[in-house]
């Protein structure tokens, strides 16, 4: 019996990939943005990406960031986790983070996917977020086009629809690879909100700077949460 189980766990073990975390790829990024009629409407952050695969066609992304809104004169603080599964013809994940600002914790959880080339990128999520007790749904899609090997042209929509908050971000964006893993990027867009204390429509517009590292030159997937759709980063 213990020869049969010993057996027994060996053919187990080669059967079974071993776990091995292995560095991927990650960025840094800094950024700027403010609305058009409004100059102390503005917000500046840092975030970070790490990327470790754990097991063949299976990946963790970690999002890191603290940005400032600065007529609010609070900061927010965010941390997101990425399960990844890479099957070939496109990236599935699962994603779930928390976001803190003035001694209040938003969750947010989803389900997202996207494919990458050498032409273009795009990606989708759909989920769900809190704002104080009350909760409803996250969704947005972006996608991005290289013009060139340095250029890249791209359009984004996120939307958040809460109890008491409904807002939506749809940015037309661009970006130049000063270096082969940094890149400056700006961005115009508009920002609807109609919430219990505020409603209307903005335009915006942001600038940023991104380093990208590793085999990958960055993650697999952009930045979630409701206070990610306010513009920023």
């Amino acid at each position: 019996m213990k020869i049969l189980a010993t057996a027994g766990a060996l053919a187990l073990a080669a059967a079974t990939p071993a776990l091995a975390l292995e560095f991927e790829g990650g960025s840094v990024t800094l950024g700027y943005s403010v609305f058009n009629n409004d100059n102390d409407l503005s917000r500046a952050g840092l975030t970070g990406q790490l990327q470790f695969g754990i097991a063949p066609g299976f990946s963790v992304q970690t999002d890191l960031g603290v940005s400032k809104f600065f007529e609010l004169g609070e900061t927010e603080h965010d941390l997101t986790l990425h399960g990844i599964w890479h099957d070939g013809v496109a990236d599935l994940g699962l994603f779930y983070g928390v976001e803190r600002i003035a001694g209040d914790n938003k969750d947010f959880f989803g389900f997202e996917v996207g494919q990458k080339t050498q032409l273009f990128d795009v990606e989708l999520y759909l989920g769900h977020g809190e704002n104080f007790d009350n909760d409803g749904m996250l969704a947005g899609v972006a996608g991005r086009y290289a013009m060139t090997p340095a250029f890249g042209l791209g359009l984004s929509y996120d939307r958040a629809d809460i109890d008491h908050l409904d807002m939506s971000r749809v940015a037309l964006k661009a970006d130049y690879a000063v270096q082969p893993n940094v890149s400056l990027g700006a961005e115009i867009g508009r920002f609807d909100a109609d919430t219990d204390e505020a409603w209307g429509r903005e335009t915006y517009f942001g600038l940023n700077a991104t380093m990208t590292f590793g085999r990958e030159q960055g993650a697999t997937f952009g930045r979630r949460g409701v206070l990610n759709i306010i513009p920023g980063l």
